[in-house]
């Protein structure tokens, strides 16, 4: 799973080892942080996979902390929420790929997407 918040982005997958566990990796290590600070020492980096950062959390606590982000939402506008300018620009990339992906799937682009 994905996630993208304004002041982070995670990608959350299953432990192999704990059923009950999940990693929570980034590729910025303050995006970690930025989530999870009581955790920020537990951070493990390494470079021998696609994300650098990464840490190993249970489950239920991980989806309390999104829960708890979600119910803080108080913007209008996502983009307009995110304060620093290299993740705006980076969000604004996948916001264009997204809207792109939208158009080729509308009803009217349907037989132009299947040739």
């Amino acid at each position: 799973m994905w996630i993208v918040m304004n002041d982070s982005y995670v990608s959350i997958v299953q432990d192999r080892t704990n059923d009950s566990g999940v990693v929570v990796r980034a590729r910025v290590r303050e995006d970690l942080g930025n989530l999870f600070p009581e955790h920020v020492n537990d951070v493990i980096e390494t470079d021998n996979s696609d994300y650098r950062f990464r840490l190993f959390l249970d489950k239920e606590f991980v989806a309390q902390v999104v829960r708890y982000r979600v119910l803080d939402i108080d913007y209008p506008n996502f983009k307009d929420s995110v304060k620093e300018s290299w993740r705006k620009s980076a969000y604004t990339r996948i916001w264009q790929v997204m809207y792109e992906v939208q158009d080729r799937f509308t009803p009217s682009n349907w037989f132009k997407s299947y040739r």
